[in-house]
C-alpha cells in the first residue's frame, strides 16, 4: 500500500488533469479530504504541500486551496554535504540570496555525507517536480557516488549545477576550484622553506581532496623531496580520522618524521595541530602546516597558512548559472583559482 498522503495526492492530481477543476477554482477543504480518506490533518496537508511544490495548486491561509493558473513551480533544490557545519552553510547562503532575488524558493537538503541519503533526497525532489538543482556531491571520487542518477536526470531535462566536483556530464554545469593548483602551490612553499620530508593528509573519497593531494604529490616528485608521505582516509574528517593519521606521522622517529604537512582542508589541519600540541611539537618551529578553505575553525585560523575558499561566491555563481539554464541557456563549467593566505604556520625546516 502506498502512504496515504500519496493516495490523496494522486487523487487530486487525477481530478486536476481530468479538467473537472479550472485555474482559480477552489478545491475541497482539508476537513472534507480528511473525512473522504479517513486521514489526519497532517496527512492531508502533506499531500497538499507536495502539490503546491509542483506548482499545481496555491494555498491561501484562511481562504483555502485553489488550482494554480500556472503549472510551473518556482522551487529549486540545493543539497550540501553537511548543512550546519564548516563551509557548507556559506555556500547555501550565497545561492539562496541569488535565487530569492530572482523569485525562486529554495528546497534545502542535507546529504550528511551519505550517498544513499543524497539519492533519496534527489528522488523525492524529482517526484515533487523540482526542475533545478545545485548539488555538492558526496563520495564524488568513488563508485558509490550518484553520478549515474545525475546523468539520468540531466537527460530528462532537469537543470543541474554541481559545486566542488566536476563529473564532466553533458548538460550539467559545474562551479569548482582549481584544486590541483592549491596542492602544487603548497609543495612549492614547503620546498622554498627547505623542507625535505613532507606529508599530505586528505579525504580520498571526495574529488577536491583527491585533486589537491595529486597536485601536491606531483609537484613534490618534480621538486625532488627526500621523502613524501601519502596519507589518505576514506571517511568524513569529522569522525576524527585525521587525528589518527597525525599520531602515526608525528610519532615517527625524528629523523624520518615529516617537518611539513599539507592538509586538504582546514578541519584536517586543525586536527593535525591538536595532535602536535599534545605531543609537544610546536607550530611552526617544529612542524609547518598548510590548510585549505580559510574556514571558521577558531583561534588556529589566526596563524594557519591556507587557501581562501570563495564560499558564498561559489553559491552565488552556481545559482546564476542554474537560473540561466532554466531560461534555456547551455551548461557551463567555471573554475575559480583559490587565493593563498600566508600567515605564520610555515617556517624554515628545523635542525634535526
Amino acid at each position: 500500500m502506498a502512504p496515504k498522503h500519496k493516495i490523496i495526492e494522486r487523487y487530486l492530481m487525477d481530478e486536476l488533469r481530468s479538467g473537472r477543476y479550472k485555474p482559480g477554482d477552489k478545491l475541497p477543504t482539508e476537513k472534507e479530504l480528511m473525512k473522504k480518506f479517513n486521514a489526519s490533518r497532517e496527512t492531508v496537508r502533506k499531500a497538499l504541500d507536495r502539490l503546491a511544490l509542483k506548482g499545481m495548486i496555491i494555498r491561501k491561509p484562511g481562504l483555502g486551496t485553489f488550482v494554480s493558473s500556472s503549472s510551473t513551480n518556482h522551487f529549486v533544490g540545493i543539497i550540501v554535504q553537511q548543512i550546519t557545519s564548516y563551509i557548507f552553510p556559506y555556500v547555501v547562503l550565497g545561492a539562496e540570496d541569488q535565487l530569492f532575488r530572482n523569485g525562486y524558493k529554495l528546497l534545502l537538503g542535507n546529504a550528511a555525507e551519505d550517498p544513499v541519503k543524497e539519492r533519496q533526497i534527489l528522488t523525492e525532489w524529482m517526484e515533487l517536480g523540482v526542475k533545478g538543482l545545485i548539488l555538492d556531491p558526496v563520495y564524488s571520487a568513488t563508485k558509490r557516488c550518484n553520478r549515474d542518477l545525475v546523468k539520468s536526470l540531466a537527460k530528462e531535462g532537469v537543470k543541474i549545477v554541481t559545486v566542488h566536483s566536476n563529473w564532466s556530464i553533458e548538460q550539467v554545469s559545474s562551479v569548482t576550484l582549481n584544486d590541483s593548483y592549491g596542492g602544487e602551490k603548497a609543495a612549492e612553499i614547503f620546498h622554498s622553506y627547505g623542507h625535505k620530508i613532507v606529508a599530505v593528509v586528505y579525504k580520498s573519497i571526495h574529488l577536491p581532496g583527491l585533486l589537491r593531494a595529486q597536485g601536491f604529490l606531483r609537484k613534490c616528485e618534480e621538486l625532488g623531496f627526500e621523502k613524501i608521505y601519502d596519507k589518505a582516509f576514506n571517511v568524513s574528517e569529522f569522525t576524527g580520522a585525521p587525528m589518527q593519521i597525525a599520531y602515526e606521522l608525528l610519532n615517527l622517529p625524528k629523523q624520518i618524521r615529516p617537518t611539513a604537512i599539507f592538509c586538504y582542508n582546514d578541519a584536517t589541519a586543525l586536527q593535525v595541530y591538536m595532535v602536535a600540541k599534545r605531543l609537544g611539537i610546536r607550530i611552526p618551529e617544529d612542524l609547518s602546516i598548510i590548510g585549505f578553505d580559510d574556514a571558521p575553525i577558531g583561534d588556529f585560523r589566526e596563524i594557519l597558512t591556507t587557501f581562501a575558499h570563495p564560499k558564498e561566491e561559489i553559491g552565488r555563481k552556481a545559482a546564476e548559472i542554474l537560473l540561466e539554464m532554466l531560461e534555456g541557456k547551455d551548461a557551463q563549467n567555471i573554475v575559480l583559482t583559490p587565493e593563498l593566505i600566508e600567515r605564520s604556520s610555515v617556517s624554515y625546516v628545523p635542525n634535526k
